[in-house]
């Protein structure tokens, strides 16, 4: 046999030997327990308005997988972990992978809450059900987990995915910065002779948009605050769902 038939044919064996060596190595840890899942690492990206809202289901989630621990990583399938994600209803996004040797790492993007819409079960206990900026119910959750945010007392707005998507619209039209920016209003609401309003925090003023609009009302009505404050003046209502003109209603 020549060199030249000899070196191909150690190569050959290698190409056979090694990843035989390598699969039997892997194969006898595994068999005994390197690779059994201990840690299921969860990392979510939200707001610290959201964190009351997101914290618990971070929790409620991590318990559902807890039946995975002691797994072996290198054997098991991670589409039975997708399935639990995709039932979760406040995940957007996740990205899912093996953390060798031992772990499990989920990424996961939540749902922001727009805003919520206030309701009372059986009981009287007051529950919300949180909207997103898609317009989506989530499910219902009590006070304690409920987001700073906006609040919508109305039940119509459960039934009605329009009016749930128009409040969206009237949120999405207020300034970054300034007297109007979302965390500065505490209430939105629709009613079908004004359409949809809003109501401040500080001041309780309430503030009419109409049905169309919106961000030319939001900048009008941002001129108005800045006049009422600068005047130091009070306001009860501000009516922006004229063509061309703001009405201020004084106390």
């Amino acid at each position: 046999m020549t060199n030249f038939l000899k070196n191909k044919f150690h190569l050959m064996l290698g190409f056979i030997l090694l990843p035989a060596l390598i699969f039997i190595s892997v194969y006898s840890l595994d068999q005994k327990g390197f690779f059994q899942i201990d840690q299921i690492h969860i990392d979510t990206t939200t707001s610290s308005t959201q964190k009351n809202y997101i914290i618990p289901q971070v929790e409620s989630l991590k318990a559902k997988l807890e039946v995975f621990k002691g797994a072996s990583l290198w054997r098991f399938p991670l589409s039975q972990v997708s399935a639990i994600l995709q039932s979760e209803d406040w995940i957007k996004e996740y990205r899912l992978s093996r953390s060798w040797p031992s772990s499990l790492s989920i990424e996961i993007e939540p749902q922001a809450v727009a805003y919520l819409i206030q309701t009372n079960d059986a009981g009287s206990s007051t529950t919300f059900t949180p909207v997103t900026q898609e317009g989506k119910l989530l499910k219902k959750i009590d006070s304690k987990q409920a987001p700073n945010t906006v609040i919508v007392h109305d039940h119509t707005f459960v039934q009605n995915a329009k009016i749930r998507e128009g409040a969206l619209k009237v949120l999405s039209s207020m300034p970054t910065q300034g007297r109007l920016h979302p965390a500065l209003i505490s209430e939105i609401g629709y009613d079908k002779k004004e359409g949809y309003w809003i109501r401040l925090i500080q001041s309780e003023m309430k503030i009419n948009f109409g049905e169309e609009q919106f961000e030319i009302k939001s900048a009008r009505v941002t001129q108005v605050l800045d006049y009422l404050e600068n005047h130091d003046l009070k306001a009860r209502v501000i009516d922006a769902n004229l063509s061309k003109k703001v009405l201020v209603r004084m106390h």
